[in-house]
């Protein structure tokens, strides 16, 4: 099983010399620690790619997620692969419940109306984007802290139970019938 998973990463690896990706962030791109399967590696590649996607930082999620796992040591394919939560069908759904926690957040809680009236004496549209932009961004890294916490302690729990499990199953015998 683990000769198959270290064959698949290096077709993976070979298939990413050239690429842009490569050319970006150089041989950095092939240490060995960015492939690594442990626990620690891949639950944190996983939280990590959990937070970048549910942040609106569409055009750029990957990337980010390549630098943070370059910059944490943690896997780089289930980082990537967890940053695609975020795809065309989910995108609407999941902004628009991040927008509106925004809002609740900092309207209901907090109250920033005041405070916007205070320092932006104009109203307009710019101050309208400003609003916008602070309940979306106030919403999304609630969630994204929220879900990254989640996936974290749901992905260590699995780990834990399989780890387990494993060792609690009967050795197979050694003789084929």
């Amino acid at each position: 099983m683990r000769k198959v998973w270290l064959k698949r990463q290096g077709r993976i690896k070979a298939s990413l010399k050239g690429t842009y990706v490569h050319r970006i962030l150089g041989e950095s791109l092939f240490r060995n620690y960015l492939w690594i399967q442990n626990r620690r590696a891949i639950i944190g590649g996983l939280a990590l790619g959990v937070f970048i996607s549910l942040t609106p930082t569409i055009p750029f999620q990957m990337l980010l997620a390549a630098l943070g796992a370059l910059r944490w040591r943690l896997n780089l394919a289930i980082a990537l692969a967890a940053c695609w939560i975020t795809n065309p069908f989910t995108l609407v759904p999941i902004y628009l419940f991040s927008w509106k926690l925004g809002c609740f957040v900092l309207e209901e809680i907090f109250l920033i109306e005041g405070l916007f009236d205070f320092y932006l004496l104009e109203s307009g549209r710019f101050i309208g984007a400003i609003k916008q932009s602070a309940y979306l961004w106030t919403g999304s890294l609630i969630l994204a802290s929220f879900g990254a916490l989640v996936a974290y302690g749901a992905a260590h729990l699995i780990w834990i139970m399989i780890e387990r499990f494993i060792k609690t199953r009967p050795p197979a015998s050694g003789r084929k019938s």
